[in-house]
């Protein structure tokens, strides 16, 4: 069974999970609680149950605090934050300060000896919540019901593979609504049977970030099925997300390859809105020139199966004119119908686990 092919489909990624607790165990020595990267650790202070019920607000433990204080520091920032918090005693002195992700202060509270809500919810563009500062001047406090989320991150992405039989693959996610590029992928990738395993890096587009604020992150093809020249489905984990791929099988994939197919002077070519001209000769030699900043690139572009419309593409952006471009980048090429069968030259390259740029250029 072989998994070589274009594949065209839809990519979904989930809501990220809040991290929820109502402190029902025991434990003394700090803890974290949610599921890498997106995690809280808790410091100072004991979960415990004491036997007196109008120190839970939820169960029959909380988490207690003490004169040597205590935090929340949450490694993926935020955007809401709630939990009930309140002092043991009467005239016990406390305050609950939400930092944002870089230190300023969201809020401060004055904590009372009945349960009171602290609750944050920040809206797009706001900085978010990065951590929580405990402050016990006097007695102890007890929090309880705590609640932690973060941005929406759930979509319905369209997403394009092309899987070459060498065992490269490159994907590149688009807006399902704008068409707007988002990202894209590539590494390598294992059959057995009719299983499919594999491994690389995931790329946000420029001013786009992954879900956990990066901008590269690796990823694995934890599980996938292939049914030859029809369909591949995959579980793609990374960022601490598993996200679902279904994808069907393009035809055009068995027109076969052929340096005379792509070579052309092409009209319309743009890297992430930079025009640029650019011309692939007889040999496969890349050479283009941006029109606005002068930036050059060269390379190549190589026949990996006569069989398989999938070309190699080895592309230089000059680091001597190009900037933040500048680099040497490596991946796949297809030949496409824009106005014409075979009159426009895909392609997505990457510099492994820093960079990626995304093509498509037009005779």
């Amino acid at each position: 069974m072989s998994a070589a092919g274009i594949w065209s489909g839809q990519a979904i990624t989930p809501d990220l999970e809040v991290i929820f607790t109502s402190f029902e165990f025991d434990e003394s020595d700090g803890f974290i609680l949610g599921n890498a990267p997106f995690t809280a650790t808790f410091q100072g202070g004991v979960t415990k149950s004491v036997q007196q019920g109008d120190l839970y607000d939820g169960g029959v433990f909380s988490w207690h605090v003490d004169t040597l204080g205590g935090s929340i520091a949450f490694a993926i920032p935020g955007d809401s934050l709630a939990f009930s918090v309140r002092t043991v005693t009467a005239g016990n002195i406390a305050t609950i300060e939400v930092l944002d992700e870089i230190g300023n202060q969201i809020s401060a509270t004055a904590v009372t000896n009945a349960f009171q809500p602290i609750v944050e919810n920040r809206n797009p563009g706001e900085a978010l919540i990065g951590s929580v500062v405990i402050t016990v001047t006097t007695g102890e406090i007890v929090i309880d019901n705590f609640t932690f989320g973060y941005p929406s991150t759930a979509s319905t992405d369209d997403i394009d593979c092309l899987f070459a039989p060498n065992d490269d693959f490159v994907c590149v996610l688009t807006d399902a609504t704008t068409g707007d590029l988002i990202g894209g992928a590539n590494g390598t990738y294992q059959v057995n049977g009719d299983q499919v395993t594999g491994a690389g890096n995931l790329y946000a587009a420029p001013v786009e970030t992954l879900a956990d604020g990066s901008t590269t992150a690796l990823l694995t093809i934890t599980t996938g099925t292939v049914e030859e020249s029809d369909s591949l489905g995959l579980i793609v984990d990374s960022t601490g997300l598993s996200r679902e791929v279904t994808s069907l099988f393009d035809v055009t994939y068995d027109r076969g390859a052929d340096l005379a197919t792509v070579a052309a002077v092409y009209s319309t070519f743009d890297i992430f809105g930079d025009m640029f001209s650019l011309t692939i000769d007889g040999a496969g030699m890349i050479s283009g020139l941006s029109l606005t900043t002068g930036c050059v690139l060269s390379g190549l572009v190589s026949v990996i199966d006569v069989a398989a419309n999938t070309y190699g593409v080895n592309l230089v952006a000059d680091a001597a004119t190009c900037g933040a471009l500048s680099g040497n980048y490596n991946g796949l090429g297809t030949s496409q119908d824009a106005m014409a069968t075979d009159d426009a030259f895909i392609f997505a390259v990457f510099v492994d686990g820093v960079s990626m740029i995304v093509g498509q250029a037009v005779k």
